[in-house]
């Protein structure tokens, strides 16, 4: 990736490694230390059991405390010269995916072992909604998409601490669109669903009535995996502006309400408290949207994701990383500019911080 200039707040953190468990095995353990602690003798180190981890003292950013945003690269991520086409996939290691999220989930949360950071965050029982950014796929539209090992690399860390793959649904618009972008349908088969979300309910976006995307309705938490890019109209395309694929109107919020909507729309309850976890795609980025298809080539490869319980800050963290890919280019420039309007208005809002005083950022290499 393209190096740019350190965040006024950016630092480096060792990334650790730690063996992943099981939610099954954490328990056995604990059962184990009760065992031992019954019978009177006490452990050197005793489990803690996850009933005495609490999420809302893990999910905490802007105003009650800074807004951590974890930017981890891994040199080894890309096996081959990526070149924007559904091919590109099979050139992403899978173990480096997964050293990834690995640091990122344990230097957000603060949990030292992976396994029990996913499995604070997420409980079995609870049904996952993971969004991810298709448009134009199979149409002509784009030839860059959410990449999709990264995508079921999180379905893997989800199922490693026992929520079942039928219980994770990846959504986006439109079923061509998932497909064209290199996702399997799956409605009803065993394993990951992934299908197009359907519409429902009655919300109100600016004064309209709008419908929110079913699969997000019918989920207990989110995981938002947007791509990031240029927009011709709102700047950039990253965690807030994705979910115009998550209702059923986003062709009335562009010009000239795009930067209200943006804002709004991710403050509507069903989108602002599912949202568990933000995992931003940089493993390319598109500098430029152009006027025809496709509209978003790849112009810059990347080597990094983000994580962030703030989509604020994420995108804050985002929209410096499009500034420093597009280099020079003052007429594009101007046109990611547009994004500092609506994250202005969506800290506000109360969703988070674009200031940088209150974002810690905290750079991971790896590989």
């Amino acid at each position: 990736m393209s190096k740019r200039a350190p965040h006024p707040t950016a630092h480096t953190a060792e990334p650790s490694h730690p063996r992943r468990i099981s939610r099954r095995e954490f328990l056995m353990g604990a059962a184990t230390v009760a065992a031992g602690l019954l019978a009177g003798c006490c452990p050197a180190s005793p489990l803690v059991p996850d009933s005495a981890i609490r999420r809302p003292e893990i999910i905490r950013f802007y105003p009650d405390t800074p807004s951590k945003v974890v930017h981890a690269h891994h040199a080894g991520v890309w096996t081959g010269a990526p070149q924007g086409d559904l091919g590109d996939d099979t050139l992403l290691s899978p173990e480096a995916l997964h050293q990834m999220l690995d640091a990122a989930i344990t230097e957000l949360t603060g949990i030292a072992d992976a396994g029990d950071a996913w499995a604070a965050l997420f409980d079995p029982d609870e049904r996952v909604a993971i969004k991810v950014c298709t448009y134009g796929g199979g149409r002509g539209g784009s030839e860059i998409f959410t990449h999709v090992p990264l995508v079921m690399a999180v379905a893997d860390c989800l199922q490693e601490v026992d929520i079942p793959a039928e219980q994770i649904v990846i959504y986006d618009r439109q079923t061509a669109e998932l497909k064209g972008a290199n996702f399997t349908i799956n409605r009803s088969d065993p394993g990951v669903r992934c299908y197009a979300t359907g519409y429902e309910g009655s919300w109100d976006l600016m004064g309209n009535n709008i419908k929110l995307a079913s699969v997000l309705l019918q989920s207990d938490a989110l995981i938002n995996i947007p791509l990031l890019k240029s927009h011709g109209i709102g700047g950039m395309s990253f965690a807030m502006k994705s979910h115009y694929g998550s209702f059923n109107r986003p062709q009335d919020f562009h010009q000239g309400k795009i930067e209200r909507a943006i804002a709004e729309l991710n403050a509507l309850e069903p989108i602002r408290n599912r949202t568990r976890l933000t995992i931003g795609d940089a493993l390319v980025a598109s500098t430029t949207p152009h006027g025809s298809r496709p509209y978003w080539t790849l112009d810059v490869v990347g080597d990094s994701i983000l994580m962030s319980f703030d989509p604020v800050a994420h995108d804050a963290i985002g929209l410096e990383m499009l500034n420093a890919f597009a280099g020079t280019g003052g007429g594009t420039r101007q046109v990611i500019k547009i994004a500092e309007k609506w994250l202005k208005n969506a800290a506000e809002l109360g969703l988070g911080t674009n200031d940088p005083a209150n974002i810690d950022l905290v750079e991971l290499n790896l590989g």
